[in-house]
């Protein structure tokens, strides 16, 4: 993605500089989009990072005209400021690719002419149906590209009050506010795992509770997802933060979650979840530590294995037939009992007998 800063105000470019070949350092120019076009003939995905007072309403309408007739994939972000005229560049991009940072502002005005010279009351009309042409071209975009009601929208032109972020998504200028990226948890955040049984049973009770609500007459009980601030981002027609592709959710637009995944919601369907990518060298650190720990199991079986093979022995015990220094369990008769006696009482007096 080729990655374009709108930080000056939208005008042709002066002919000096296009003489010397270089880039008006003064002005935002349709000119400037078609440079940029010529020297990234691969590139398909634009991104334009808007800081933008406005201009001059001719050129604003043919960059409108140049990017919406490219065939390019448009992106377009508020960065700070996107005033008058810019909201026409911002409103280049569909508005599932219309973003603006927390703090942006924009700037919904009348159009306004003048003229140099003293006119004459024909050429003050004249000008002034140059001023409502604008104005209603103007409108058209707004009406069409926002899908808000061309009369309401003509009454913020009126009002010429400066809009935040969050009026710019109630009108339909934007689909989505950027979140904070910094301080974020350093933990890399792996895939979600497969459903068990227990996760299949729990959407099971969830779905019969939807269901036997609206069999009595309730309403369906949608389920909010915030950003990390607590704002709501958008819905889903779930009683629990359960989300699939083909799920009913609303509004359109394109969604990062406090868990870093990025959901795309068109036509009242999510169509894409993007899962967090885990960092590279996170990843790396990990397979080296399963890698050291696979080495060390095998080590301890080996020991094992050693240790075992020096306990073991091949003897086995044989059954004994007496105990030694013992007799066996012979009967004896009473001559030799008495003889037996005599022996030994001979060994007692010194080997008489």
């Amino acid at each position: 993605m080729k990655e374009i800063r709108v930080y000056k105000p939208i005008d042709k470019e002066d002919i000096f500089f296009s003489f010397f070949g270089e880039e008006d350092p003064f002005a935002f120019s349709a000119d400037a989009i078609h440079k940029v076009f010529d020297e990234n003939p691969e590139e398909n995905e634009f991104k334009f990072n808007i800081d933008c007072d406005g201009g001059i309403v001719s050129e604003g309408l043919r960059i409108y005209d140049v990017l919406r007739t490219s065939g390019k994939t448009l992106f377009c972000n508020i960065e700070g400021g996107c005033h008058s005229m810019a909201i026409i560049l911002l409103l280049a991009a569909p508005k599932e690719n219309r973003t603006a940072n927390p703090n942006s502002r924009a700037l919904i005005h009348e159009v306004r002419g003048g003229s140099w010279d003293f006119l004459r009351a024909d050429e003050l009309r004249t000008l002034a149906d140059e001023i409502d042409r604008e104005q209603n071209a103007i409108l058209d975009i707004y009406a069409e590209r926002t899908a808000y009601d061309r009369a309401e929208l003509e009454i913020l032109m009126k009002e010429e009050k400066m809009r935040t972020a969050q009026e710019l998504i109630q009108y339909g200028f934007i689909s989505k506010i950027n979140t904070y990226s910094t301080n974020k948890n350093p933990k890399t955040k792996m895939s979600k795992p497969t459903k068990t049984v227990q996760d299949i049973l729990n959407e099971a009770k969830a779905l019969g509770k939807k269901l036997l609500n609206l069999t009595e007459g309730g309403e369906p009980v949608n389920f909010e997802f915030k950003d990390a601030e607590g704002v709501v981002l958008f819905t889903t027609e779930k009683e629990d933060d359960s989300i699939a592709v083909g799920d009913a959710a609303s509004p359109d637009g394109t969604y990062e979650l406090p868990d870093e995944r990025t959901v795309t919601i068109a036509d009242g369907v999510v169509t894409e979840i993007t899962e967090p990518q885990a960092d590279a060298t996170e990843v790396e650190n990990l397979q080296n530590t399963v890698s050291q720990l696979t080495d060390a199991l095998k080590e301890a079986n080996n020991m094992i294995t050693e240790l075992s093979n020096h306990v073991q022995s091949n003897f086995v015990a044989t059954p004994r037939t007496r105990v030694p220094g013992k007799q066996t369990n012979k009967a004896l008769t009473a001559e030799e009992l008495k003889n037996e006696a005599r022996e030994k009482r001979a060994v007692m007096q010194g080997g008489k007998k």
